[in-house]
């Protein structure tokens, strides 16, 4: 894990156009998914989400990226983002399971992904030696191996919102220090916002600017990692909170 990164304050990175969750609610048939989860953060900070098994995480994630109906909104530079092809362009995404083509090679692999987005394949913010060869066949790959792929195509068309779901658990200790080195230089240079969840989100303290917790599907706490006040935290009221009408 590498050391804690200075923070600058909010007020020096823009936040004039932050990520917005608001009253972000998902039911299941079987009960609450999501229960009403409100929350900014401002452009270029890592916040890691926490909580139990079953508290919610990969839910918020999913509904985030467009890919599970919600009530509820979530914007990103003013627009909403949904289920449309091109809000979705500005969201990389990676889900906890990652199921990738065995006979296809990784070059294959992400030329495709960025053929659907529109992106040049060539153009992917990873360090030398993050990727095998490209030629390799995933079927080839260990684990850890594919989930380095699984995270290059995340990345592909340079999105602005990264959506990771326990990003690390399958990197062995030189592979999470790649990835944390990287993640921090995207938000810090190119102002890429991230999501990254965890079951032990305290772990990530020194990478991240702020904690979300979640559990039983609602946002319980936040908290600033970074000691500097370096995130936006601004939970929108619920409607019958909203006076005058």
């Amino acid at each position: 894990m590498p050391e804690g990164r200075p923070r600058e304050s909010a007020a020096s990175v823009g936040v004039a156009v932050p990520v917005e969750v608001r009253h972000v609610t998902k039911v299941y048939r079987g009960g609450w998914g999501l229960h009403d989860v409100s929350f900014t953060l401002p452009m270029g900070v890592i916040a890691a989400l926490g909580g139990p098994n079953g508290s919610g995480k990969s839910t918020l994630l999913r509904c985030m990226a467009g890919l599970a109906r919600y009530e509820g909104e979530v914007r990103l530079h003013g627009e909403r983002l949904d289920a449309r092809p091109g809000p979705r362009r500005a969201i990389g995404f990676l889900a906890q399971t990652v199921i990738l083509p065995e006979h296809a090679t990784i070059d294959e692999v992400i030329d495709l992904f960025a053929r659907l987005r529109g992106a040049d394949p060539q153009r992917l913010p990873l360090p030398a030696g993050f990727l095998n060869a490209g030629t390799d066949r995933i079927g080839e790959l260990s684990g850890g191996q594919r989930h380095r792929v699984a995270l290059a195509i995340a990345l592909v068309g340079n999105p602005t919102l990264l959506l990771l779901d326990e990003p690390i658990a399958s990197l062995d200790e030189r592979g999470r220090a790649v990835f944390w080195e990287m993640l921090a230089t995207l938000c810090e240079r190119d102002g890429v916002t991230a999501i990254v969840s965890s079951p032990s989100p305290s772990e990530l303290r020194a990478v991240a600017d702020v904690g979300l917790f979640l559990d039983d599907g609602r946002l319980v706490r936040e908290e600033d990692f970074s000691g500097v006040g370096a995130t936006i935290m601004h939970p929108f009221p619920s409607d019958d909170e909203q006076v005058g009408s």
